[in-house]
């Protein structure tokens, strides 16, 4: 199996100026298409410790992947780092200046004299294409004769860079670099897909898959964020067809294994998933949210066309609120408190009348720092759901350490599962 390592360039990251989600990104796309990352290194805007970062990449790496350093100005190096360590003199490439003179002229501003330097690239190497900005990066691939001059090991080795702008990053990836890897070591296609989860832990999730961890062909690697959990499982065939087959056993066990804890595939997420079902069951959703701040409302109204299924959102953050729009009966909130199951459920409740939808959801919580007790100590979430002819309701006591921000998301993920598997219930 090829491995790359991914080199971040600048020193702006060592500062910890700018936090590196174009790494994070590479590595997650690597994973999918079956390439190992054993390693990721960052280093400054420094030719002698770019180059040494950059051979001892090479050392133990098939793939070379740089980000960062293309930009027009002295301390962009990454071109001219790799033209120099390998003796490559650097070749004007007139039709990338032209299509920078044009990105220029549609901006409507002159371009710098000091842009001229983004249309340099080192002989034998090919441009990768950059058409949302002005620095193109390369596609290099180094022969036997080239690595064995630097007593690297290896038959062939690919460089290729990217410039640091994210969106121009992913831009690039998916267009020109993800369609070349998957051809260029074995000539076969590379298929895969996410199979995301929700209410089972990472390391409950590899346990009950251990005996798929260590398989060849497909393979299977599991991956944990933000409270969610994906398997992604990667296939090799002659045909992008073939991979599909050959993944499909695979795919078809998690599945009847995994049952509802398993939601959506690849780019679906909660909110996209519950909006595909409210629309296939023709029904209405509104929502009452006081801990969240909005966050339910916003990821549910961040699909396009959920207008035709998202009847009201009140963000009822303080009592008053609650009582005068949700008609929350004060004795609750002064016998149990905002924060309580029977709050929650007078909440849902509330919305789904005041909507006329067919299902009310409510979240109220405590989401931290400052207001914790020891009786509801931060990270206490209840939600509720209430139908014309039911109620359920689930509450969380998710850490304390998290931050108000992990607490707010992982709430919202939750009442967005709640809605859900309640909606699966009704299929």
């Amino acid at each position: 199996m090829p491995s790359a390592e991914i080199l971040s360039i600048g020193t702006e990251l060592l500062l910890g100026h700018v936090l590196d989600t174009n790494s994070q990104f590479l590595a997650r796309e690597l994973a999918g298409l079956g390439i190992d990352c054993f390693f990721r290194s960052t280093v400054g805007d420094n030719k002698v410790r770019i180059k040494d970062a950059a051979l001892a990449a090479l050392s133990r790496a098939d793939i070379l992947i740089t980000s960062g350093g293309l930009g027009p100005t002295a301390d962009d190096l990454t071109t001219e780092c790799l033209a120099e360590l390998f003796e490559a003199p650097l070749d004007f490439d007139e039709t990338v200046f032209a299509k920078i003179e044009k990105f220029f002229i549609a901006s409507r501003f002159p371009m710098p004299e000091s842009n001229r330097k983004q249309a340099l690239r080192p002989r034998g190497a090919d441009i990768l294409p950059n058409n949302n900005g002005t620095a193109p990066g390369i596609i290099w691939q180094l022969d036997e004769s080239t690595l064995s001059k630097f007593a690297i090991p290896g038959k062939g080795k690919v460089i290729l860079t990217f410039p640091g702008v994210p969106q121009e990053l992913y831009a690039m990836w998916n267009e020109t670099a993800k369609p070349f890897l998957q051809n260029y070591f074995s000539g076969k296609k590379i298929w895969s897909c996410q199979l995301k989860h929700f209410g089972i832990g990472e390391s409950a999730l590899a346990q009950k898959y251990a005996h798929l961890l260590d398989l060849a062909n497909p393979t299977v690697a599991p991956y944990a964020g933000f409270g969610e959990c994906r398997l992604t499982v990667t296939a090799k065939g002659a045909t992008e067809e073939e991979a599909k087959t050959i993944a499909k056993p695979v795919i078809d066990e998690i599945l009847q294994t995994s049952a509802d804890h398993c939601y959506g595939f690849d780019d679906e997420t909660l909110e996209s998933v519950v909006g595909k079902l409210l629309l296939a069951q023709k029904k209405t959703l509104a929502v009452a949210e006081s801990c969240t701040g909005g966050l339910v409302s916003q990821r549910l109204t961040d699909i396009s066309g959920s207008s035709a299924y998202i009847k009201l959102n009140l963000i009822t953050y303080s009592n008053e609120a609650k009582m005068d729009m949700l008609q929350v009966p004060e004795s609750i909130l002064v016998e149990h408190g905002a924060v309580s199951a029977q709050c929650a459920e007078a909440m849902a409740k509330g919305i789904l009348k005041l909507a006329k939808s067919d299902i009310g959801l409510s979240i109220t919580g405590v989401a931290g720092p400052d207001g914790g007790t020891e009786e509801k100590p931060v990270g206490l979430v209840y939600i509720g759901l209430a139908t014309r002819n039911a109620y359920r309701d689930s509450h969380l006591n998710l850490p304390s350490h998290l931050s108000r921000a992990n607490i707010r998301q992982r709430a919202a993920s939750a009442a967005l599962n709640m809605v859900r598997l309640f909606l699966l219930e009704n299929t």
